[in-house]
């Protein structure tokens, strides 16, 4: 199925259109990483050949260059490569006929100038969306035989030249873009968790700290050590807990889970030196943090939104 596709001058990336009707499949994780590489690529253009393929992920990126323009299609890495390259000449064809070249090479172009454009492309995608019934009515075999005899640059990770003179892969381009990321604003009650936890972090350093002052301490092995070594534990993982609430990290709801578990041992530890009530509040402070990080959401943009 094609996804995506989207009209571009060559020389600098302007964007002069692109579809815009979203379906349920562009929600996906893989179909998002794969449409920013697309726009990472469409800033470097000049650098690749007139036809390209790059498959990052379950989505394949194709495009061809022709007198200035670049049209690229994103579309899922099972669909048929001359089908996809077959699109974009139609859409070239169609896209000179509607305009003037000289109109569309002219400097002071804004971006999507020709976003009316996306009516024909809709169309355009609507029949290629159907292969079955599309392969009786098109003559393939020529713009196969072309591919078969000049096939597309094969677009691999080190050819991604980054700012600073670093080479990187599509996957850390997409480490870099995902830490754009950010959580929906705290609401008073995640507030108030991240103060509890702060709170416990201090009081749990202070009585470490205390116990390490008593003097009482001969040895690495003395059960003072431990105790110390338990309460600067709980220091720690009070804080990772503030840590996972503030911070769009993966794997978050596992690594709560297994701080909420941490803590709840070293209080099970540390029971001689804490009343029952003490216990409880710790407890119900690492609970409610976890429930904080369980149900705090991540904002992200639409794909469509970096347009």
């Amino acid at each position: 199925m094609i996804g995506f596709s989207m009209i571009t001058k060559t020389s600098d990336g302007l964007p002069l259109c692109g579809t815009t009707d979203i379906n349920s499949q562009d929600q996906s994780e893989d179909y998002q990483l794969a449409y920013k590489d697309l726009k990472f690529i469409t800033k470097k253009l000049s650098k690749f050949p007139d036809r390209c393929s790059c498959t990052p992920n379950s989505y394949s990126i194709h495009f061809t260059s022709a007198v200035g323009l670049t049209f690229l299609v994103l579309c899922e890495s099972s669909y048929p490569v001359v089908l996809a390259f077959s699109f974009l000449d139609e859409i070239q064809k169609e896209f000179l006929q509607a305009y003037e070249r000289h109109k569309t090479n002219e400097a002071s172009l804004r971006p999507y100038a020709y976003i009316k454009f996306d009516v024909n492309i809709k169309k355009i995608k609507t029949r290629y969306n159907n292969p079955r019934s599309l392969t009786t009515k098109l003559d393939l075999s020529a713009l196969s035989q072309e591919i078969k005899l000049r096939p597309p640059h094969v677009i691999h990770p080190d050819e991604f030249e980054y700012p600073g003179g670093k080479h990187a892969s599509l996957t850390s381009f997409r480490t870099a873009a995902s830490s754009g990321r950010h959580f929906v604003s705290l609401d008073l009650y995640g507030w108030l968790s991240v103060g509890m936890n702060i709170l416990c972090s201090f009081l749990n350093l202070t009585r470490g700290v205390s116990i390490m002052n008593d003097g009482h301490i001969d040895s690495l092995d003395s059960e003072s050590f431990q105790y110390a070594v338990a309460f600067f534990l709980c220091f720690l993982f009070f804080g990772y807990q503030v840590y996972l609430i503030c911070c769009p990290t993966g794997m978050r709801k596992p690594l709560a889970c297994a701080t909420l578990g941490s803590i709840c041992l070293c209080q099970l530890y540390l029971w001689e030196h804490r009343t029952s009530v003490q216990m409880l509040f710790h407890v119900t402070v690492g609970c409610a943090a976890t429930f904080t990080i369980f149900t705090r959401q991540i904002q992200e943009k639409l794909p469509q939104y970096n347009l």
